[in-house]
């Protein structure tokens, strides 16, 4: 080390680098002065970081964009054939590779190419391997945004070459400057980019180098990605291995890479989502997206990682583009580039759809959801359709039925009065259009916002008037029919058989609403039983209803509606074999009547329709292997399959059943790790996992329970409004606590016991008429007393048995859950005696007395079950009866009776 100190070798260094090599030669001879040492030194630095590079250590796509003109061919490589192609002059050089203008030399046809080839010397296994890497992606793209990989092979000296399409062009910047495109034109031309990364991603590869540079518009003014040089194959497949970054700093370039690239850490398909952020920023703003001084790594990294982010709209002279760029634009900017990648868009498809929302006058995701904005949008996009619907409004559930008969009546009216008909046709169609915009787009816009729950009532329960008021006009219309039981069914998700939240959670309204769809629709297919359609449209009205129905207690005909679907779905596959779309619902309906099945205790039949619909998704996988919604539902067999294994007792391959399963859900979650439904379902198979594995391996056990809690913990950190997420979480924790319980390991299962208890507390203040909720704390209580009765604390573990008591006695109710609900805490609450009767701390005679009230308390558990069993109702629940009857036997023992 020279006598310079090492922040001006430092400083020296990272200027340097940044420079152009012709402009470099000036600067080091000016900062170096006379001191030979120092120069050496930064020499060797640089030298060290030029051999560290990636192929092409300029941006390829400028290198690409302005040395295609260029005049300054390399003699010695000039004039060569490199298989079918001859070399006419370098194009650009990195520290590993070279980029070559080449020629079609084989007189079959002209055609310009470019060929990437690695230099001699610095063919190392690490350097061939992403060269391949690189190859072997852009060989698995086809897009027409993407630069194309056309040809590849091994030159006679052995080095592995690759040729690629020939882009003539302008980075997408410069291109938007000189063609001076508006707002509109450039955010149109940007979502053409998103296409080619979404695609990109589809095919499980993330760029991670994107920026201007590497974006080249042609002039017919279509974008064109280039350089894979440094992507990753987001999930490994035959063949191809996911690359490490040779050198300790990522090859990427800083001032567009991510903040979790810049930490070096695992980069995905959300920091492409950034990338394309900053790209945009400088597309809109003309500047880059940070203020900097000397632009060195160091300032780069700092700025990415912890300076605010000034709105593009602050970072533009004209004031008529910061009047553009100010609202939702600023918003979809930001958003993409938020820090914490989970706050970002959650994927490339969002990010285009938002821009196509605010181009459209649409609500943007990126603005707060407030009503005043939505307003403001909706206004704006629709201003004459308002009017017309405040007027149109005023009459339309009075005056629809007299509408309705006035166009039926035309029909036979005479031809002087067919004008007169087509009006009254035209106008009741008018009115319907109305009616289905008011009572479900005006109800979409408004669904979230808070307090709007009883004006969502109002328009569900004048939906409903609408529509009977319809029907009983269009037994001679089958399309007005097949509109009704579309609208019918609409109706029911909103009233309360929607998935996923947003019902009004009325599900016997929803049971009503979708029955009446059903009925609709078997008279449809009745007058015409050939209409394939309409069968399908009734195969799914029976399972609909079939799916929901066990929610109402109608324990015979959920199983019945479902084997109707099934026999419909079944004769349906059979005509139309090739048909993927009948082929899921086939599988669908095989999985829910396995589910039914599985609620009635027959957990044979349930593993057999399981298994049907296992091996219909098997095979729509294997045609369709990457597609999600395939994967998704082969997940959730696997998961159905192996769960019902257990309650087989066949351990060995419900184990296999339920590995298959989680590869496939951890699979998917790692392509889109905020996938909510993922996350959720992914906690499911853990638990599944712990459930199988109990009695064969605790430590294996323990661990997929963990990892169900942690998932869980993560969704209510992320969402800690909601209820439902609150309450899986509770579950998760109660549900090791009675694992670790089983296992002596009394401290661990108290904690969890207290951290069910604080859940499921909350989601009774939350929903004070839960009685499932309510019956859990007393479980939770109970089983916390349980715990500290074993580690000594007696008389907290006696005043959580009188919370318990408490509560139990203010729970009313006759239905066969809140029967079996109550026995279930009573048996907890008989455990929690017992462990207090046998403390080292308790005399003889509280012995005694807290023996006689485990075995009442046991006793009164045991008088639900067999009045459940006298009414037919007991189920699957016969080995639990018997296991309380033993205790009572076990407790007369002690107490002498």
């Amino acid at each position: 080390m020279s006598s310079a100190p090492l922040e001006r070798l430092k400083e020296i260094f990272h200027s340097a680098r940044e420079l152009l090599r012709g402009e470099r030669e000036a600067f080091l001879t000016g900062a170096c002065g006379g001191d030979v040492q120092l120069r050496r030194e930064i020499d060797a630095l640089l030298e060290s970081d030029r051999a560290a590079d990636d192929f092409i250590a300029d941006p390829p796509a400028r290198l690409v964009a302005d040395a295609f003109g260029g005049d300054s061919p390399i003699p010695s490589e000039a004039g060569r054939m490199i298989g079918q192609y001859k070399l006419i002059k370098c194009i650009g050089t990195g520290g590993m590779g070279a980029v070559y203008l080449a020629e079609r030399a084989d007189q079959q046809f002209q055609m310009q190419v470019a060929i990437k080839l690695i230099k001699r010397g610095m063919d190392t296994d690490s350097v061939l391997r992403r060269f391949q890497h690189e190859r072997q992606i852009l060989a698995s793209l086809e897009h027409p945004n993407i630069a194309r990989l056309l040809d590849g092979g091994t030159t006679d000296d052995g080095l592995p070459y690759f040729v690629m399409e020939y882009i003539k062009g302008e980075r997408i910047d410069h291109y938007a400057e000189q063609q001076h495109l508006s707002m509109t034109a450039r955010l149109d031309l940007f979502r053409q980019v998103c296409g080619a990364v979404s695609y990109a991603h589809q095919n499980l590869v993330v760029h991670r180098d994107l920026k201007p540079s590497n974006i080249l518009v042609t002039s017919e003014g279509v974008p064109k990605l280039l350089d894979f040089g440094i992507a990753k194959i987001i999930q490994a497949g035959a063949g191809t291995e996911t690359l490490a970054t040779i050198t300790a700093m990522p090859a990427m370039t800083p001032e567009y890479a991510s903040p979790e690239q810049i930490e070096g850490t695992h980069a995905t398909t959300l920091s492409d989502v950034y990338s394309l952020g900053a790209v945009l920023y400088e597309l809109l703003s003309g500047r880059p997206p940070y203020r900097l001084q000397n632009r060195s790594s160091q300032e780069i990294a700092k700025a990415i990682t912890t300076t605010q982010l000034e709105k593009p709209s602050a970072r533009v002279s004209r004031s008529e583009d910061a009047r553009l760029l100010r609202g939702d634009l600023d918003n979809i900017v930001l958003m993409a580039m938020r820090r914490d990648a989970a706050r970002r868009y959650r994927s490339v498809e969002q990010f285009s759809e938002d821009i196509r929302r605010h181009l459209t006058g649409r609500p943007v995701i990126a603005r707060a959801d407030t009503l005043s904005y939505r307003a403001g949008k909706f206004w704006r996009r629709n201003k004459l359709g308002i009017a017309a619907a405040v007027l149109l409004l005023l009459t339309l559930i009075g005056g629809i039925v007299a509408t309705a008969r006035q166009a039926r009546r035309a029909r036979v009216q005479e031809k002087r009065a067919r004008a007169e008909q087509a009006r009254a046709e035209r106008r009741f169609n008018d009115v319907r259009k109305l009616a289905n915009s008011v009572l479900f787009d005006y109800h979409d816009a408004i669904r979230d916002l808070p307090g709007s729950t009883k004006v969502r009532e109002r328009l569900v329960k004048d939906a409903v008037n609408y529509l009977d008021s319809l029907a009983s006009e269009a037994n001679d219309d089958p399309a007005l029919q097949r509109e009704l039981a579309a609208a019918y069914e609409r109706v029911g998700d909103v009233r309360g058989g929607a998935q996923g939240g947003g019902s009004l959670g009325d599900p016997a309204g929803a049971i009503e609403s979708y029955t009446k769809a059903l009925r609709i629709r078997e008279a449809l297919a009745a007058v015409k039983p050939g209409d394939a359609q309409a069968r399908r449209d009734l195969a799914r009205s029976h399972r609909i209803l079939g799916y929901r129905l066990p929610a109402s207690d109608d324990a015979n005909n959920d199983l019945s509606h479902l084997e109707r679907a099934l026999r419909l779905y079944v004769d349906l596959t059979r005509e139309q074999p090739a048909n993927d779309e009948l082929q899921f619902d086939l599988a669908d309906t095989h999985h829910d009547l396995g589910a039914a099945l599985n609620m009635h205790n027959n957990v044979v039949g349930a593993l057999e329709q399981y298994r049907a619909a296992l091996a219909i998704r098997e095979k729509l996988t294997q045609v369709n292997p990457l597609d999600r919604k395939c994967r998704r539902a082969l997940w959730s067999s696997y998961e159905a399959v192996g769960y019902t294994l257990w309650l087989h007792k066949e351990i060995s391959v419900a184990i296999e059943a339920n590995n298959k399963a989680l590869a496939l859900g951890e699979a998917l979650l790692a392509e889109d790790p905020i996938n909510a439904d993922y996350r959720r379902s992914l906690v499911i198979s853990y638990q599944s996992g712990g459930d199988i594995r109990q009695e064969t391996d605790t430590a294996g056990a323990l661990e997929y329970f963990r990892r169900a809690v942690a998932l869980d913990e993560e969704l209510l950190a992320a969402d800690p409004a909601n209820a439902l997420t609150r309450k899986d979480v509770a579950y998760t924790h109660k549900r090791i606590a009675d694992f670790l319980r089983d296992l002596k390991d009394n401290a661990q299962a108290l904690f969890h016991f207290d951290k069910a208890l604080e859940g499921y507390q909350k989601a009774v203040t939350e929903a004070p008429g839960s009685f499932i909720s309510r019956f859990l704390v007393v479980t939770c209580q109970a089983g916390a007393a349980q715990m500290r009765a074993r580690l000594g604390e007696v008389e907290p573990a006696l005043e959580e048995c009188r919370k318990g008591i408490a509560l139990l006695q203010e729970i009313t109710g006759d239905k066969g859950g809140v029967r079996l609900g109550r026995a279930q805490a009573h048996e907890y609450l008989a455990h929690a005696y017992l462990a207090l009767a046998a403390s080292p701390k308790t005399s003889t005679g509280e012995t005694r007395q807290r023996t006689n009230a485990a075995r009442d308390m046991f006793r009164q558990a045991l008088d639900i079950l067999e009045d459940l069993r006298s009414q037919g109702a007991l189920g699957g629940n016969e080995d639990w009866a018997k296991e309380i009857a033993g205790e009572i036997a076990k407790c007369d023992a002690v107490l002498g009776k």
